[in-house]
């Protein structure tokens, strides 16, 4: 299943990614996913290891988050505590929300990379929009339920990790 074969598999959250890795690739813009990614699902906080790594990002790439959440007011919030754009109600993997937000960096696909933790909605999505993709897994700070830890394992045994 290449589709969802991400271009990078990070073992661990999205502040183990090594950001000169991808600016030696070329990277220019980020688009994150926001639940499980960035922070716990719904919570609306950052933890200070996501703020260190935003800011150590900050000055080699344009970000923007997407996400499939609906709630705007929530969405609000989450725009006014990361700095940037968000974009909601994405509808991931579907290509329009991920075209959007690479309009929005005024990039092209190839410069891109999408960050999430699901093969099916961010990778997905990531690669039929042109974009390359960073497969992280979700913050080491959330425990989650049982059956949700055994939907991810299943979508990564899809991709063969």
């Amino acid at each position: 299943m290449p589709f969802i074969k991400p271009t990078y598999n990070i073992d661990g959250d999205v502040t183990d990614i090594i950001i000169e890795t991808l600016v030696a690739d070329g990277i220019r813009g980020l688009i994150f996913d926001l639940d499980s990614t960035l922070m716990e699902s719904k919570s609306g906080r950052l933890t200070d290891e996501v703020s260190a790594w935003l800011i150590k990002a900050r000055p080699h790439f344009k970000m923007v988050i997407l996400s499939n959440n609906k709630n705007t007011a929530y969405l609000e919030k989450v725009k006014a505590l990361f700095d940037m754009p968000v974009i909601g109600y994405a509808k991931k993997p579907s290509r329009r929300g991920f075209r959007k937000a690479i309009e929005m960096l005024g990039l092209t696909p190839t410069e891109v990379a999408v960050i999430g933790d699901r093969p099916l909605t961010d990778i997905l999505g990531g690669h039929r929009s042109g974009a390359k993709t960073v497969l992280v897994k979700i913050l080491r700070t959330i425990n989650e339920p049982s059956w949700k830890t055994s939907i991810r394992n299943l979508e990564r045994r899809l991709i063969g990790r």
